[in-house]
């Protein structure tokens, strides 16, 4: 439709009660047991007021209960539809509006409700009609005639011929939109229908020869699509349609809120009773049922854990236990008591008794895997962590959760850095790093290696085993991993000159001079007469004035941040520019020692060459 019509407003006319009929929509308990009490004039009233506040669904629900007392009233009818057009329900309301006609045919309200669903329906010509017969029922009734001069303006707006049919120009305006298909996604009644090739030819037939629709409108997506295509082409109506669904989402959003406060409320009562109901309770209430003494014992037993009585958790665990020896859940329960009170071997024995009973009575696998998860805990705190493994490994095979996986992963750490710690030995270390220095002097780098690598497992806090390691990596050429155990060895030691000057050393065999010539730097600092550093300086000023570009140093450089923020200075743009243009301003410039060192910077990394 182009735009909602007006009659809308609800009948607020007494009605009659009478016979009762099934409903056409199904309430929830809570809206049965409301409505149980009341008469259908109140019923009607209750709707009534929720028309007003247009909560539609509120009073679609209290019309239909007044139906079912009085299925003769056709105000009732009339309401309900009013109330589905209010929701844009336009089939449901012109099913209400004819059951309405057909009971009262000569109350001229019934035809308006009919028009006005006809109208939602975008079907403006069979809106006309009933506007004019309820007109011929009820002479001058508002609702009628304004509701009819709306539908005469859609009709005027969409080009009708002389005998009142919809003018296909306007039609064909619609249906040649160039954002047809995306009218049709936007729809939700129609979205589905995009991949259903016999619909799109249907359209296209239409959108070629308007005359076609006529024949189509037995299609009640053709039917929607229309109603849609007219609705974009009036701004206002579209307005008000979306203004509309947003109230009915933000009403739907309210019954729901309203809805889970009930359900949680009736939650919270039902939980109180049934505690208030076992507070009752004594051990004479299960005479004959051990299960349900031991259940009801756990509990109170759970309630004191929860409460830290532990002392108390544990006396009614055991009477649970007493009371059904099969209850193995009880056991585990009665380990975690136990286990807070630090006294992990009775812990244990508890989880053990409950794996060997649950297996023998086949208790359910979860109960299992919570002794295993128990037992391990508590070899933890033991620091049993090798038994603590297979603990958790057995939990895992009953029952996987995440929990329990991270805390096998934990413990086989555990596991681990025990052994490592257990395996340090500094004296055993500082004779392995003799044998390995007695292999250097010989040239048996791969073997002096191997007897490192042993002196690191036995003494890895140790900086120049490290060291040592990376020169026989360097004797072998295998610089990123002589690199490597030369940051570890500063890592431990940051002052360590011979790890910056193999680390210096590295750095040239791996392109990256400029990171070369930072480690001399700080060794010189730390030595000035540092014969290695001294030496490796001697190498990168050299690479400098070679004149030779290696395209390899200048790519690694060019990753390094450091150059990259040198290269981005104005200043040093300045200077360079300096040195080619006006060299006297350019050998000015590098006096400035912090110009002078990044300019070194970037000739170390080749990006400048001297030569």
């Amino acid at each position: 439709a182009e735009r909602l019509p007006a009659c809308l407003a609800v009948s607020t006319t007494p009605s009659v009660r009478g016979q009762q009929i099934t409903p056409g929509r199904t309430q929830t308990h809570t809206q049965k047991r409301k409505f149980d009490t009341m008469s259908a004039d109140e019923l009607k009233a209750k709707g009534n007021a929720a028309f007003t506040e247009k909560r539609y669904q509120d009073a679609i629900d209290a019309f239909t209960e007044a139906i079912k007392v009085d299925a003769t009233n056709h105000v009732f009818f009339s309401n309900r539809s009013a109330s589905y057009a209010g929701l844009e329900d336009y089939e449901h309301a012109l099913e209400d509006a004819k059951k309405c006609v057909s009971l009262k045919p000569d109350w001229g309200k019934g035809y308006g409700r009919e028009g006005a669903a006809f109208h939602g329906m975008g079907m403006l010509d069979k809106a006309k009609e009933s506007y004019k017969k309820g007109l011929k029922v009820e002479p001058g009734l508002a609702m009628l005639s304004n509701g009819l001069a709306e539908v005469e303006q859609a009709i005027d707006k969409m080009q009708v011929d002389g005998d009142g049919n919809v003018g296909l120009d306007g039609i064909a305006k619609l249906f040649q939109r160039p954002d047809l298909m995306e009218i049709i996604a936007r729809t939700p009644a129609l979205v589905s229908s995009l991949g259903d090739a016999e619909f799109i030819k249907t359209v296209e037939s239409i959108k070629k020869n308007p005359n076609l629709l006529p024949s189509h409108l037995g299609d009640q997506r053709i039917q929607q699509l229309l109603q849609a295509l007219l609705v974009q082409n009036n701004p206002d109506v579209m307005h008000k349609q979306e203004e509309m669904r947003f109230m009915k989402r933000k009403e739907e959003e309210k019954r729901k809120e309203e809805d889970n406060r009930r359900a949680e409320e009736a939650k919270k009562q039902k939980e109180a009773d049934e505690k208030a109901k076992k507070a009752a309770m004594t051990e004479a209430d299960f005479e004959g049922d051990p299960r349900g003494l031991s259940d009801w014992l756990k509990d109170k037993g759970n309630e004191a854990y929860k409460s830290k009585n532990f002392d108390e958790a544990i006396t009614l665990y055991t009477k649970a236990m007493d009371a059904d020896k099969s209850n193995v859940a009880v056991l585990t329960n009665r380990a975690a008591v136990r286990f807070e009170q630090k006294k992990y071997d009775e812990c244990i024995a508890d989880c053990t008794k409950a794996i060997a009973d649950g297996r023998e009575l086949r208790a359910d696998f979860k109960v299992i895997a919570r002794a295993f998860e128990r037992m391990g805990n508590a070899l933890v705190k033991l620091d049993r962590h090798e038994e603590a493994v297979k603990s958790y490994s057995d939990a895992l095979v009953e029952n996987r959760t995440k929990e329990v996986e991270k805390k096998l992963k934990e413990c086989e750490k555990a596991v681990r850095d025990n052994k490592a710690k257990a395996y340090i030995n500094p004296e055993l270390a500082a004779a392995e790093k003799e044998k390995g220095n007695a292999l250097v002097k010989d040239g048996k780098f791969v073997e002096a290696k191997a007897v490192y690598d042993e002196a690191i497992r036995r003494n890895p806090k140790d900086h120049t085993l490290y060291s040592n390691r990376a020169l026989c990596y360097m004797k072998l050429m295998e610089w990123p991993s002589a690199k490597q155990d030369c940051d570890k060895a500063l890592e431990i030691d940051p002052k360590f000159v011979r790890a910056l000057e193999r680390r210096g050393n590295c750095y040239i065999m791996l392109k990256e001079p400029t990171k070369a010539m930072a480690d001399f730097h700080k060794g010189l600092d730390l030595d000035p007469g540092n014969a290695g550093c001294t030496q490796g300086m001697q190498k990168v000023n050299q690479s400098m004035y070679s004149g030779q570009r290696d395209e390899e140093t200048i790519a690694n450089a060019m990753k390094d941040p450091e150059i990259q923020q040198i290269l981005q200075d104005p200043v040093i743009n300045n200077v360079l520019r300096d040195l080619q243009s006006n060299p006297a301003a350019g050998q000015a410039a590098l006096k400035d020692p912090v110009i002078a060192e990044r300019i070194q910077k970037l000739a170390a990394a080749g990006i400048l060459s001297f030569g």
